[in-house]
């Protein structure tokens, strides 16, 4: 299923086109079966059960403020909500939370109408209040305040103009705001429970979602179970339990998909699309890449400041043979630059800026650096994920042909993204994954402003790219918006701390059982949205 193939636009006619072919199918299903209109109001979702999703990284965090992992973001969903959200295909962005919204021609001021009667999980803190714009003006501006990712740095403040209206107010105008309101990290939490948990919230999730957290075992497994005094039943979906399973090893978690341990993974390995497919029982969902695996240099400490050093990695380790190793299926591709070919503003020229894979020049400069063969040694680190350590150890053999010396460094995923995050390795291995506009990819791993988080875990700084990364995002224009961003892109790869490896196609092992399954972007697991719900069928 195509994704990520347009920028997301501002649809207020959503609710005719995203949720009429659900209305009709549910109101004609009823009439047939004789039930009286009487029973349409208190007709309840009838294909509940539980649905068991395997994911290989653990979740770091429940506080939607704190995280910076895909692997959190797809477990939150089920507890939080935003103002916004994309559609069920990734095209369109459509109303959530908010029931409608405005701009200024300078894109500066965004006032944002609330939906009416949205309602907290009720708790022995919280008695199932009302959401108000309150909530978004504490919510947004605690985020703006003690997110690791300065996710709302566009921000200056919140403006509650009534009850039921938000104005956010930004400090620059910025023309990709709805997508990063979509994200789970901008999502709406009441203030009296954040305060009262304070560093331990994340412990205690209290959203407006149509699941509540029941239990969270690390390493093992977080289950949620359906909220039935949500607060919009038309949108209450299917599933009466989700439960997520962590199973490090891809091998396994295939295993247990096709056991029937587990009905839908976070991703498939090359090797497991054959298998899969061909199991009568199951199906692997694809989606257009919008990823980008690379390593990400130290620009701050150790060798990899050195540009030579930079340059000879570059010429030493050839990323279409990575790609060809990790791939043979065709489950990926390797990658030359950081925008993936599933954003609007990829290039697909890119190729001319990047540095070739030349083994001779790689000796040469080892040379030029005063290094003799074993002298110069770098340290690779990545997290347990399968594909980047094999990238690292296929790198790794290459740059000794060359006369360097690497070692591979694996962490679990808690440890590793506090090394990658602090400028604490000489090369990290770095996996980003979001929506298709390319703000998203070149702002957060390599603006400045993101030293110290996870995407510029590397501490990369070129004003110049800054200012074109803002140009971007100050004009409403595509058009001129990517032209902004391939110039970033152009400097980004000419300064050589990033080493794009390969996109991979969003790829989900699913039970055949389960319908109206949508992949996303990240080739995490969204299970519901105002326009479709996920179920498992046990009759199919």
């Amino acid at each position: 299923m195509p994704m990520c193939n347009g920028w997301a636009g501002q649809n207020n006619d959503w609710t005719v086109r995203a949720l009429k072919k659900r209305r009709f199918v549910f109101l004609f299903c009823l009439l047939w079966l004789g039930f009286s209109f009487a029973g349409l109001a208190a007709a309840e979702p009838s294909k509940g059960g539980e649905i068991v999703v395997g994911t290989d990284q653990n979740t770091t965090t429940m506080d939607p403020a704190m995280y910076q992992d895909a692997a959190s973001s797809q477990t939150m969903i089920n507890v939080y909500e935003t103002l916004v959200i994309y559609d069920a295909e990734y095209k369109d962005i459509i109303p959530y939370l908010a029931e409608s919204w405005s701009h200024t021609d300078d894109l500066r001021e965004w006032t944002f109408r609330l939906r009416k009667g949205v309602r907290f999980h009720k708790t022995e803190n919280q008695p199932g209040r009302e959401m108000t714009a309150e909530d978004v003006k504490y919510s947004f501006e605690r985020t703006l305040k003690i997110s690791p990712m300065k996710r709302l740095f566009m921000l200056d403040h919140v403006e509650v103009v009534d009850p039921y209206t938000a104005k956010l107010v930004l400090n620059q105008p910025f023309a990709a705001l709805l997508a990063v309101l979509t994200d789970v990290g901008s999502a709406v939490i009441p203030k009296e429970d954040a305060e009262k948990w304070g560093g331990d919230f994340s412990q205690h999730p209290v959203g407006t979602g149509p699941y509540r957290m029941t239990e969270w075992v690390k390493d093992s497994h977080m289950t949620f179970e359906r909220y039935n005094d949500y607060w919009n039943r038309e949108w209450l979906p299917h599933p009466l339990k989700v439960t997520y399973r962590y199973i490090v090893n891809k091998t396994a978690m295939t295993t247990a998909l096709l056991s029937g341990q587990v009905h839908i993974t976070r991703e498939v390995l090359d090797q497991d699309v054959k298998k899969i497919s061909d199991n009568a029982g199951h199906r692997v969902v694809k989606g257009a890449p919008c990823n980008v695996y690379a390593f990400y240099m130290n620009a701050t400490r150790g060798p990899t400041t050195d540009p030579k050093v930079r340059e000879l990695f570059f010429r030493a380790v050839d990323v279409s043979q990575i790609a060809k190793a990790l791939f043979p299926n065709g489950s990926g591709e390797a990658a030359y630059g950081p925008i993936p070919p599933g954003s609007w503003g990829y290039n697909p020229d890119v190729r001319s800026f990047y540095t070739a894979y030349d083994p001779a020049r790689a000796k040469e400069l080892l040379a030029e650096l005063g290094k003799k063969p074993g002298e110069l040694k770098l340290r690779i680190t990545t997290s347990e994920d399968e594909r980047r350590k094999k990238a690292a150890i296929i790198a790794q053999a290459m740059l000794k042909k060359v006369g360097v010396e690497v070692e591979v460094q694996s962490l679990e995923w808690g440890s590793f993204m506090g090394v990658a995050s602090k400028a604490e390795a000489d090369i990290y291995a770095i996996g980003w994954t979001w929506y298709p506009d390319p703000f998203f990819y070149v702002y957060y791993m390599f603006h400045s402003e993101k030293k110290g988080s996870y995407g510029n875990g590397g501490a990369y700084n070129n004003p110049e790219v800054d200012k074109l990364i803002d140009l971007g995002a100050s004009v409403g224009d595509q058009q001129a918006r990517t032209g902004h961003y391939r110039k970033a892109e152009e400097l980004i790869m000419g300064d050589r701390y990033y080493f794009p490896l390969y996109h991979m196609y969003a790829m989900n092992g699913v039970d055949n059982r389960i319908a109206d399954f949508h992949p996303t972007p990240q080739g995490s697991v969204r299970l519901f949205g105002p326009d479709f719900s996920s179920y498992l069928n046990p009759d199919s």
